[in-house]
Formats: structure tokens, C-alpha cells, sequence
């Protein structure tokens, strides 16, 4: 029954007998007929052949969640005994945003790899859906994100670091010298030293009317950038919606909207004359970023002490 679960599975992810033969390497009739067998040996039709794409019956249905616990025991296993050779091989998928990827993750991955040079390493900069299905799949072993929606898969998550959102505006927008006294220095960002000390937000009702540039709907910052409009008493006006907060910056610089970004985004940018900066009041403007693992995964030795040397605190692993 094993052997033919691995067939009946592929057929199911392409919803196609030919396509699954294709990526199986086989030809369609020996898939159809292996198929067949698990339908009699379980004694119920599993795919509904009337429909297009190819879907599965209410019995096929169950089929298909105790063959994925059964690949996630087994995936579990190979992982375990690959773990006893130590980090001498292995390998170890990471993924997140375009920032976590291009300013977090060099830095890590590099001291990494000078420390267990034999461990492969596979990184995907991606979207929070993207993010989401790896992390399901078990394509992804570890995502950094601020946060995944609540339909998202279990997930373990690990404490890494308190981020602060601040405003960044078009420079060239005149309500930018009516805010003058709250408007923030690229020095004051990169230092910290707006959020040490008592620096005043700025009023955000002043932006009621104004463009903004959104995260696209499932992104913690496009629920967040609406909350934090709306305790001000306005609804955000959208005049575009992004995938990445990168982009967004770099938009913004060139007049189109205000847009909410992490502070430590700033050090990133290079046309600071282009943009104006502002304290963020709401309490919304506080969120933590962690490492998400699939919950009920076998953590390796390589996600162990990839977390470690992110700074995740040793007590924080419920695998240790």
C-alpha cells in the first residue's frame, strides 16, 4: 500500500493523471492502473474522473490526509537518523521577505556557513503566501516573518528581535513643513535615539486625506496599516497595493504615497532627501519578528543552531 500512496499523492498535487506520469517518470496507463489498486485495495473510488480538474471524493479525502501524516512520519524518521552524522552534511531551506532576505539572512548565512561549510543551504524570498505554503509543504524548514495569518499552518514560532514602524512621506509634500517639529532625521532612525527618548508622534489625522502605498491584503502590514489609520479616525485611502515593503519605499520616494515600514528599513535607503520621517504613536506600531518552524517537525541540528546564532534564546526552544 506504501508504494501505491506515492502514486495516488502525485496525482493528487497535479490534479492530473498525464502530469503526474510525466513528473513520476512513468506512463500514464501504469499510473492509472496503480491507482486502481489502491482504490480496490481501500475499497472506495479516491478521485472523482467526471470533474476538471480532477478532484477527490469525500473518501479520497481521508486517503490523502493519512498518506501526509504518514510522509510527515516518514520525512520526521529520515530526518532523525540524518541528524546522528551531526552538521558534517545536511541541509537547511530558509525563506522570507525581500528585507529579511537582503539584510538579515547575509549575515547569518555567512557565519554559518564558515562555522558547518558542509551543510547546503537553500534560501526563498517570498510573499506571506509563498512563505506560508513552504512552511506547509515542509519545502521551507525555517520562515522569518512579523507574522503569518491566522489560517496559516501550525507553526512553532521563536522570539527573535522587537521591530518599531515609523512613516516615511514623499518629501516633496507641502503638510511636510506644517510637521516639521515631528519630523525625524535619517541619524535619529538609525540610532534609535527617537524611540530612547520622548519624541513626539506625529498626529496622524493630518494624512487623512493623503495617498497611501499598501501591503497586498493577507500581509500583516496591510491589517496593521488599516488598524492604525482608523484608532487615528480615518480610513486609509490606497492608491496602490505592493508585495514588498522595498518596494514600497522606493515608490514612495518618487511621490506616490505614504507608506508604513519597519525603522530598520531606513538604513537601507539611499535617497533620504526624498523622503520625510515620523513617529508612530499607536500602540500597533510595536510587533515582534520570529522564526516559524511547522509545528510537530523534526528540528535538525542545522535549524538548532541556525536559531542559536540568530540569538534566539536557548530556553526559548521547546526541542532543547
Amino acid at each position: 500500500m506504501l508504494n501505491e500512496m506515492k502514486y495516488v499523492y502525485a496525482v493528487y498535487q497535479e490534479k492530473s493523471f498525464s502530469k503526474a506520469a510525466k513528473k513520476l517518470f512513468i506512463s500514464q496507463p501504469a499510473l492509472s492502473n496503480m491507482v486502481r489498486k489502491a482504490e480496490r485495495e481501500v475499497g472506495a473510488a479516491i478521485f472523482d474522473r467526471s470533474t476538471i480538474p480532477l478532484t477527490i471524493t469525500k473518501e479520497g479525502a481521508h486517503y490523502i490526509k493519512s498518506v501526509e501524516e504518514i510522509l510527515f512520519i516518514q520525512r520526521n524518521l529520515k530526518s532523525y537518523f540524518e541528524d546522528l552524522r551531526g552538521l558534517k552534511t545536511g541541509s537547511l531551506s530558509l525563506g522570507g521577505s525581500s528585507f529579511f532576505c537582503s539584510f538579515v539572512f547575509p549575515d547569518l548565512i555567512g557565519r554559518f556557513r564558515a562555522r558547518y561549510p558542509n551543510v547546503t543551504i537553500d534560501l526563498l524570498e517570498g510573499n506571506v503566501k509563498e512563505l506560508r505554503e513552504g512552511l506547509e509543504d515542509e519545502t521551507l524548514d525555517l520562515v522569518i516573518e512579523t507574522a503569518l495569518e491566522e489560517n496559516a499552518p501550525a507553526v512553532e514560532r521563536y522570539f527573535y528581535k522587537t521591530e518599531t514602524l515609523i512613516m516615511a512621506v514623499p518629501a516633496q509634500w507641502p503638510i511636510n513643513k506644517k510637521l516639521a517639529p515631528y519630523r525625524l532625521s535619517c541619524g535619529d532612525i538609525v540610532s534609535g535615539k527617537y524611540a530612547r527618548e520622548a519624541a513626539a508622534p506625529v498626529p496622524l489625522e493630518n494624512f487623512s486625506e493623503s495617498p497611501f502605498i499598501t501591503m497586498k491584503p493577507g500581509n500583516d502590514m496591510y491589517q496593521r496599516g488599516l488598524a492604525i489609520c482608523r484608532n487615528a479616525g480615518f480610513v486609509q485611502k490606497t492608491a496602490m497595493y505592493v508585495d514588498q515593503v522595498l518596494t514600497s519605499v522606493n515608490i514612495a520616494s518618487n511621490g506616490v504615497g505614504a507608506v508604513f515600514v519597519r525603522s530598520d528599513i531606513v538604513e537601507c535607503v539611499r535617497e533620504h532627501d526624498r523622503l520625510a520621517y515620523y513617529k508612530l504613536g499607536d500602540p500597533l506600531a510595536k510587533r515582534n519578528v520570529t522564526f516559524a518552524v511547522k509545528k510537530g517537525r523534526y528540528v535538525t541540528s542545522a535549524m538548532k543552531e541556525f536559531l542559536r546564532m540568530a540569538g534566539v534564546k536557548k530556553n526559548a526552544f521547546h526541542f532543547c
